[in-house]
């Protein structure tokens, strides 16, 4: 059995991995703010085990408490894969720094950045024993290398998590039964995110009309073409620990 855990799996990028990956083979847990019930019908016809999390990563508190349920119900004597991948975030606050109170940095930086490197110590501490083939992808951005008028706590966090993927990816090349590790810059696609990102008002976010050309000449790539790229990724042996991936940059 194949276990694959899914962060921001209601819609976008989360939601075409979740959808790409059911199959019978695969046991998904599915995390996010509000429940897909449509994902969850689609494994039912699938044949797919699937449990769903509904989960506010800015309450980075009771992380702990939601990745010792998963686990719990995860068969290791069974496991061919387990697989985590990253993929909840939040672009707001969506203005230049000192236009926002405090709260929202915090909240940014809970939900781009704290929980995710809670749930990967968590990860690797909960698999130290197991031999399967382990992983953690975390979904990165062109933010995290180039800094955007109006995304200080986006890119900022970004840029940190892509760091912390280097720093595991190198500590766990000495570990017996390592966790591979990788960040993955999925690249600007269609998705809700770009919506709210077009809605910005330009004193904002000074590239605003950009992102709206981009919408317009079709330059947009859809969440199942960059899902089914990423599995590409996850499932090619290739594939090297505490690396930066570039959706470009892939064949």
């Amino acid at each position: 059995m194949n276990y694959y855990i899914i962060t921001g799996a209601s819609r976008g990028l989360g939601r075409a991995i979740a959808e790409n990956l059911l199959s019978k083979d695969n046991h998904l847990f599915c995390i996010s703010r509000r429940m897909n019930d449509d994902v969850i019908t689609e494994a039912g016809l699938k044949d797919c085990k699937i449990d769903y999390f509904e989960y506010d990563f800015n309450f980075i508190e009771e992380i702990d408490m939601l990745i010792s349920t998963i686990f719990e119900r995860i068969n290791f004597s069974k496991a061919q894969t387990v697989c985590m991948i990253n993929n909840a975030a939040t672009l707001n606050p969506i203005k230049p720094v000192g236009k926002y109170p405090s709260f929202e940095i915090i909240s940014s930086m809970n939900v781009n950045l704290i929980a995710p490197m809670l749930l990967i110590s968590e990860f690797i501490r909960r698999t130290e024993e197991v031999s399967c083939n382990k992983m953690i992808v975390n979904i990165s951005s062109g933010a995290g290398k180039h800094p955007y008028y109006g995304w200080g706590c986006y890119c900022s966090a970004k840029a940190a998590l892509d760091m912390f993927t280097g720093c595991v990816g190198l500590e766990q090349s000495n570990s017996p039964n390592p966790v591979k590790i990788i960040s993955f810059n999925p690249g600007i696609m269609d998705t809700d995110m770009q919506s709210e990102i077009r809605q910005s008002r330009e004193e904002d976010f000074e590239q605003v009309e950009r992102f709206i050309k981009l919408k317009e000449q079709g330059k947009l790539k859809s969440p199942d073409f960059v899902a089914k790229k990423l599995l590409e990724l996850i499932h090619n042996n290739e594939t090297k620990s505490g690396m930066l991936y570039d959706i470009n940059e892939l064949q």
